[in-house]
């Protein structure tokens, strides 16, 4: 019965995908697939289809982890988004999401590890505002709800002469939540200046209270003001002590030993204060019990490591077999901590 229960979630998960079938952006990543193996590309598209089903990944996964080149006994091993997603609605309460959904609640709840001050631009007049921004060559000014960088604005204090405007403007955009720009620690900096380069940690507080590290994520920015994924930037998987396994790629499967525009080499490096930061991770997970699996979003001061948000419907990181060389995903580490 189980295993008929999994075969209908997986085809139903498939037929949800063919429903909401992009057939350029299939394509993109179909294409990209198939230069890497050289096969037809018909045969790629019919391999993703099954792969949707047999093993529930999404068109971004089969390219982002290099499926067509993985026997069926690695593609096995990797944890994949609809895997996660159903995770977080088995383990994650419903009821209490929204700390994690709206960037304000989640600095209500977390305020004592961000690190930076903010403000709420709903409930505060624009003398306040005026006040607030006086304070700092700039700001970033976020939507509470966006997702993936999205509802994102670095702004320049020195061109903000009417505090009133401003308020209009943000109120109008719904960018409402305005923060003081973190300084990065300096050997974060040297990686890439121009965003502050984080850390995705995702952990599990299991039922004993113990609180696992299911991966561990580098972000690095490259050109942009943030270092998404899916705004350019790149990532590569960390080790137990914090240093960087491989290269670094991009959404569209790019290596990076180096990175492009500092020169600094980005495979072996060490990112500073990982013991603080694995502390941090520890504390924040246990103050939620009730969604015991986040991907928690790090940034690195030059005096200690805080939070950016909180994530409880985390994506999924994995090492890109193309350019780590590592054939095996982190499904079993997962299984083991999750103990399913």
């Amino acid at each position: 019965m189980r295993a008929l229960n999994r075969l209908y979630r997986r085809a139903r998960f498939f037929v949800k995908r063919v429903v909401s079938f992009d057939r350029e952006r299939v394509l993109q990543f179909a294409r990209q697939s198939a230069t890497l193996s050289r096969a037809p590309l018909w045969w790629v598209v019919l391999d993703m289809a099954w792969c949707a089903v047999r093993y529930e990944t999404t068109f971004e996964n089969y390219s982002e982890w290099d499926f067509r080149i993985l026997r069926p006994r690695e593609r096995k091993t990797y944890m994949t988004d609809p895997k996660s997603f159903h995770l977080s609605r088995k383990l994650n309460d419903n009821a209490q999401r929204a700390i994690f959904d709206d960037k304000l609640r989640f600095a209500e709840h977390f305020g004592d590890e961000l690190g930076r001050a903010w403000l709420d631009v709903s409930t505060s007049d624009a003398a306040a505002l005026e006040e607030f921004v006086g304070r700092y060559d700039r700001v970033i000014t976020k939507n509470p709800g966006g997702v993936g960088g999205n509802g994102i604005t670095m702004r320049e204090t020195a061109g903000i002469v009417d505090a009133a405007a401003l308020r209009a403007e943000l109120l109008s955009s719904g960018q409402v939540l305005v923060e003081e720009v973190l300084a990065q620690h300096p050997d974060m900096a040297r990686l890439y200046p121009g965003s502050v380069n984080s850390l995705r940690v995702v952990t599990y507080l299991d039922p004993d209270g113990e609180v696992h590290v299911l991966a561990a994520v580098l972000k690095v920015g490259n050109g942009g003001v943030i270092d998404n994924f899916s705004n350019g930037g790149m990532y590569t998987m960390l080790d137990e002590e914090g240093r960087a396994l491989h290269a670094a790629s991009d959404e569209e499967g790019h290596p990076f030993e180096v990175h492009p525009l500092t020169g600094v080499t980005i495979t072996g490096y060490q990112v500073p204060l990982y013991g603080e930061v694995l502390a941090l991770v520890d504390r924040l997970a246990r103050r939620v019990p009730a969604l015991p699996y986040i991907g928690w979003d790090i940034a690195i001061t030059p005096e200690r490591p805080v939070v950016i948000e909180g994530n409880h419907n985390t994506g999924v990181f994995q090492s890109k077999p193309s350019v780590s060389g590592i054939r095996r995903g982190l499904l079993p580490r997962y299984r083991a901590a999750m103990r399913f």
